[in-house]
């Protein structure tokens, strides 16, 4: 007899036994991902590769590379930041520990006669030496270069600057019309044509990116596959210039020394960086951040000095104290300022830019930007000052287009004599010519998405440091003088105080109506009075 097949076992099994086989192997896993943990390895990421045939590869990574640089720079902001809370609050704890020697010491006080504070000068010392260091750039330079915002030129136009240069005889005075791709092509060509009439203008746009000076025997490496972002953006007017300057030297073998002044933010060390191609003098978005002269080598002819920002008199109106202000205060009221500039624009313009319904005032437009941009603090209510941070920032920046229209009837300072006298030696018609290239040659956005800004005169500003003295107490920008009052204010034990001191009246006010009406519709109508009346829903819902 034939012995009979052996069937084969069957694959199948209980399904306690799949379960415990899988619980095995997870735990497994786990143990080794603690382990490679803890030796420090980790998979490596894989870089999204972008494959040659691809359109616009170039430009995909240079976005690539531009939003990696932001990343990194919000990452160091956001840490100092973070140090400064945290040594703030440990001054505080240190203060909070000396208050029975602190109440001692003002006993003593009380009876003795009350002396000055010395700090509160800080700022007009700081005035005084910004005036000192622009007044020895203008007696140091053979040629003074007024850097404009082309945006409002008559606005960073200075009266008593202008003047001392041109009351001094060997010294020529020239306008440089800076910014000119945040301006309408037609209103730029109206500037120039206005400008040139009473000094020679030089149209000019500085580039948003300059490489960092290269060391001797330093090489810069690139990565494969990566653009180079250092080089930056191209510079129009910096052949136009150095003609100019170059027709102004007296001999080839003599130089001259150039001078820049302008107020704050109208871009002169941008200027001299995009004319030297490097990045020799600091530039940033605060104002003030140039504080001393500083002397930079362009050819074997031309020096180029850079200088601290001119000195806002306060005789001005408030909108030009706004504009053209030095000192970054932290505790300005910010709703006043947003309140100034919608009243010089177009509200319908504004509307359409930020998308936004139709508004009464400022604190309602607030609102409305600050819902649209989903600013919300909890229970759905508006942030408000970081609205208006917002707002101010894109209108300080670049990022907010604004133009002004030149006036129909303008009274000139300069005689014919001197507009004579500062003309000699510049070729008019090749400088027009160069003009009108630079202008058609810019990016410049159009009329429509322009916002017209109407203020339109010249700026009054103090170059005397006799003239500081009768200027009315200014609130100081230093932190220190912040925090002695925050500290001042919290022995005294008034909580509340303390913070109506570090945040503007106005602002503190609005956020005091913002925490008793939460999830309710913020009335503005009334917002600001003595006493407001409270809703009553029993009239309305019985």
């Amino acid at each position: 007899m034939k012995r009979p097949k052996l069937r084969k076992s069957s694959k199948r099994m209980t399904c306690s036994k799949r379960f415990k086989i899988q619980k095995k192997v997870k735990e497994h896993r786990r143990k080794v991902a603690k382990e490679a943990k803890k030796s420090g390895y980790r998979k490596p990421k894989r870089d999204i590769s972008i494959p040659n045939d691809a359109p616009f590869k170039e430009d995909i990574l240079r976005e690539a590379e531009q939003r990696k640089q932001r990343r990194e720079e919000l990452k160091k902001q956001q840490k100092l930041e973070r140090q400064k809370e945290v040594a703030k609050k440990r001054k505080l704890e240190d203060k909070k520990g000396d208050k029975p020697e602190k109440k001692k010491q003002e006993t003593k006080k009380k009876k003795d006669p009350p002396k000055p504070k010395p700090k509160k000068s800080s700022a007009r010392n700081s005035t005084r030496s910004l005036c000192h260091e622009v007044n020895k750039v203008i007696e140091a330079s053979d040629v003074v270069l007024e850097v404009l915002d082309a945006r409002d030129p008559l606005g960073s136009r200075c009266l008593e600057a202008e003047q001392a240069v041109l009351q001094s005889p060997n010294k020529k005075l020239l306008l440089v019309l800076n910014k000119i791709d945040l301006v309408p092509k037609d209103n730029a060509e109206k500037w120039l044509n206005l400008l040139s009439r009473e000094l020679p203008t030089i149209a000019f746009k500085c580039a948003t990116q300059v490489q960092e000076k290269n060391l001797p025997g330093s090489i810069q490496k690139v990565k494969p596959g990566c653009i180079d972002v250092s080089k930056g953006t191209v510079c129009f007017g910096k052949d136009s210039l150095l003609r100019a300057l170059h027709s102004l030297c007296p001999s080839p073998s003599e130089g001259i020394k150039v001078g820049l002044i302008g107020f704050s933010n109208v871009g002169k060390s941008s200027l001299i960086n995009s004319v030297k191609q490097f990045r020799v003098c600091n530039v940033g978005a605060l104002r003030g951040t140039t504080r001393f002269q500083q002397d930079v080598n362009i050819d074997q002819q031309i020096k180029m000095i850079d200088s601290p920002s001119l000195v806002v008199s306060p005789n001005n109106p408030p909108v030009t104290i706004l504009m053209r202000s030095v000192f970054p205060r932290g505790d300005d009221d910010l709703l006043a300022a947003v309140k100034i500039v919608l009243k010089s624009c177009n509200k319908q313009q504004i509307m359409l830019k930020y998308n936004i319904a139709d508004f009464r005032n400022s604190l309602e437009f607030l609102d409305l930007l600050a819902h649209r941009r989903g600013q919300l603090k909890k229970g759905g209510v508006a942030d408000l000052q970081g609205a208006a941070i917002l707002f101010m920032n894109d209108w300080m920046g670049a990022r907010l287009c604004y133009h002004t229209p030149p006036p129909t009837h303008f009274k000139s300072h300069v005689s014919n004599l001197q507009t004579g006298a500062m003309q000699k030696g510049i070729n008019l018609k090749l400088l027009e010519e160069d003009n009108k290239k630079i202008v058609k040659s810019s990016k410049s956005p159009s009329p429509s998405s322009s916002i017209v800004f109407h203020v339109s005169h010249l700026t009054n500003g103090i170059l005397d440091e006799t003239e500081i003295e009768q200027e009315p107490k200014e609130e100081e920008s230093d932190e220190e003088h912040v925090e002695e009052e925050a500290i001042e204010k919290e022995d005294d034990g008034d909580e509340e105080e303390k913070t109506n001191s570090v945040l503007p009246e106005t602002l503190a006010k609005q956020i005091d109506l913002t925490k008793e009406t939460a999830k309710r519709s913020v009335s503005f109508d009334k917002l600001g009075a003595e006493a407001d009346d409270a809703y009553d829903f029993n009239t309305d819902f019985n």
